[in-house]
């Protein structure tokens, strides 16, 4: 019992901390199962019209699915914004 409180006296949550933020870390990397199956293949890079377009589609994405949404009343501010 008194191990353990020499223990808590001698680490600072900070160091707790740390440590347990590297702990999967740390599994990762002493991990020894190898990868199973052929690995993907790379996709060929994209060309700047291509990226533009998917940047377009993702926009026109989100805005379709943020005008689904309903806001209450009570969330919407009570004034306007005008320049």
């Amino acid at each position: 019992m008194s191990d353990c409180r020499d223990l808590a006296k001698a680490i600072t949550r900070r160091q707790l901390a740390q440590l347990t933020a590297a702990l999967p870390l740390a599994a990762q990397v002493t991990s020894t199962v190898p990868p199973q199956g052929a690995p993907a293949p790379a996709a060929p890079p994209a060309t700047p019209q291509e990226r533009l377009q998917k940047a377009y589609a993702d926009v026109r994405k989100v805005s379709d699915q943020l005008a689904k949404l309903e806001v209450p009343a009570s969330l919407e501010p009570a004034f306007a914004f005008r320049p």
